[in-house]
């Protein structure tokens, strides 16, 4: 098992493991945000029922427990409303290496709570995991992602071609990467 997440609250936003009651709110927000998400991801074109949202959950407790991923709600901390993800995953503390990885609803695209939980993430994954490097993979065209990553001090390192299917189609992804040392 990996460490508590320790840094949990920003001004803003509050960051914990989404629990099993928070399934169907999950799913009607993925729902809800369904033509966003899926341009640059497949996944959410998958989450169609109840089931795979509580999947979705059970999973990032069992890959948390195995010390492999770190997958955590954001919720605003004014409303208590879901509005996003963010994770670090394929945690290697022999390489001390991990992918930082997040989505925002579509409602709340724009307001920064991308960068300002994925910051809260990567004072974890340096600070208390001791990691070395975080990488995110962007798909090519995905600007706004790419912004967030750049603002982090991420340094775009090269294209991965064809890398992930979006739906039935291969595409391209940037690969950055954000090393200890720039983090501070």
């Amino acid at each position: 098992m990996l460490p508590p997440f320790t840094f949990a609250n920003t001004p803003r936003l509050q960051l914990r493991p989404l629990v099993m009651q928070e399934a169907r709110e999950l799913l009607l927000v993925v729902m809800a945000s369904r033509e966003s998400l899926g341009r640059y991801m497949s996944w959410p074109r998958e989450m169609v029922e109840l089931d795979h949202a509580r999947r979705f959950v059970k999973v990032g407790r069992e890959q948390w427990l195995a010390g492999r991923t770190v997958r955590l709600g954001v919720f605003e901390r004014e409303s208590g409303a879901l509005v996003g993800n963010v994770e670090l995953d394929g945690v290697d503390s022999r390489r001390r290496q991990a992918e930082l990885g997040y989505w925002v609803r579509s409602d709340r695209e724009g307001n920064g709570y991308a960068g300002e939980a994925a910051r809260s993430m990567l004072r974890y994954a340096f600070d208390t995991l001791r990691l070395h490097k975080v990488r995110a993979d962007v798909a090519v065209g995905n600007s706004a992602s790419a912004r967030v990553l750049e603002k982090l001090g991420f340094a775009l390192e090269g294209t991965l071609r064809e890398d992930r299917p979006v739906g039935n189609v291969f595409v391209d992804h940037w690969r950055y990467g954000l090393l200890s040392r720039e983090f501070r």
